[in-house]
């Protein structure tokens, strides 16, 4: 494909402004029939959008972002001139990968390049993390550098958050998102190793509260069949995954009819696709009878649609099946509330609770923690053991009654 028929303009994303109601504004790259949007580490109101691209621009401010939009066009198409035929494969390795280190301290300059990053990579769900976590430290306090990142300054933080009630989980999310930034720009030889905060400060951590249901709740769900066809529907999916070894809702939605080899599912976990590159392994697990019953009731009848489940469609941005999995999630989560309250269940049973129930359930049977691990897809056993619940209290009483017998 000639380089002639590709164009290069810039486009607002108003779908997400940041807290201060500004919108990314993306590089766009059009090669008919297809498309592609590139972050840059530009925000804008739409107002200022509309004068950015008006004919008299007198902001300075503007007129800067304006000059550096115009610089990056000029820089795309000049890569777009020596791509003969064109590819957005070999324009993204030019365009994305081979960019200069950033030398500014700005804080939000870091964030924003590495969430750019994050989202050409199509890594929707961490990008939205670090734009969270941005916004926090933003509102905390404007205009920061790397080395206003100090022990003192992160207590000040942990205090604030405290404060306004958020919880040590959040906190530390958004502090673990901040080290990663600090790591990366000692990296790059940005910011001086001597003022890496994170010796003196600890980042508040908190234990998984157990999310296993008891055996008696379980064969509960187990034998119901609600009359509702939603929620019939949403516990077949619940099931489903405790049944597949707990697999995740982002898993299930994108598993294909080809990952299904007669009695066995082999897949690649969506969460760890990118921190385990090194490390890919597929899981592949059994598939009970009941298991392959829901396959083949819940299954896609579309021969147009390539995915099992008639969750997500084929042409769907990374974006768009992010949060189609995430409105998928809640749904069961909504539903499973419902089934909850019919059976008078005391607990939650959301998605986490069958993973953690699949795991449980497993240590139970005295199943080899070994097994258990593989199987969730976890990288080593102290995940796993956090997985696990403790022992029923019924089991306690049972193992002192042991210590009499000597």
């Amino acid at each position: 494909m000639e380089s002639a028929k590709v164009s290069v303009t810039f486009f607002l994303d108003a779908s997400r402004p940041n807290s201060e109601g500004k919108c990314l504004i993306k590089l766009n790259v059009y090669c008919r029939p297809d498309k592609q949007r590139y972050p840059t580490v530009f925000h804008v109101s739409k107002e200022d959008w509309n004068k950015i691209r008006g004919p008299k621009l007198k902001d300075e401010n503007l007129r800067e972002i304006r000059d550096k939009l115009n610089a990056l066009k000029k820089r795309a198409e000049k890569i777009i001139e020596g791509l003969n035929p064109f590819s957005f494969v070999a324009f993204e390795d030019a365009y994305l990968r081979n960019k200069a280190t950033i030398k500014t301290t700005s804080l939000k300059v870091w964030f924003e390049n590495y969430i750019a990053k994050l989202e050409a990579e199509e890594r929707i769900g961490s990008a939205m993390c670090y734009t969270t976590a941005f916004n926090s430290l933003n509102e905390f306090r404007k205009n920061l550098h790397l080395q206003d990142i100090t022990a003192s300054f992160l207590n000040s933080y942990e205090i604030y958050m405290r404060e306004n009630k958020k919880s040590p989980s959040t906190t530390g999310s958004y502090l673990r998102q901040l080290r990663a930034i600090i790591k990366l720009a000692i990296k790059k030889k940005v910011l001086s190793a001597d003022n890496y905060p994170f010796e003196e400060y600890q980042i508040p951590a908190t234990r998984n509260v157990k999310k296993a249901l008891p055996n008696h709740e379980l064969k509960k769900l187990l034998e119901y069949h609600p009359d509702d066809p939603e929620e019939y529907e949403a516990l077949d999916y619940w099931i489903l995954m405790y049944l597949l070894s707990g697999i995740n809702p982002a898993d299930v939605v994108r598993l294909l009819p080809s990952n299904i080899d007669g009695h066995y599912l082999n897949f690649y976990r969506f969460k760890t696709r990118y921190t385990k590159k090194k490390d890919l392994r597929p899981i592949k697990i059994g598939i009970p009878k009941r298991a392959i019953e829901i396959i083949e009731r819940r299954r896609n009848t579309d021969p147009q649609n390539p995915y099992l489940f008639p969750i997500l469609h084929a042409g769907m941005t990374a974006k768009q099946a992010k949060f189609k999995c995430q409105d998928f999630a809640k749904w069961i989560n909504d539903m499973m509330e419902k089934v909850r309250s019919d059976l008078k269940i005391n607990q939650k049973v959301r998605n986490n609770e069958a993973r953690h129930t699949y795991a449980t359930v497993m240590k139970r049977k005295k199943v080899d923690i070994v097994f258990i691990k593989e199987t969730l897809g976890h990288s080593s056993l102290t995940t796993t053991e956090l997985y696990l619940d403790s022992f029923p209290d019924e089991t306690k009483v049972e193992y002192a009654s042991m210590l009499e017998n000597v």
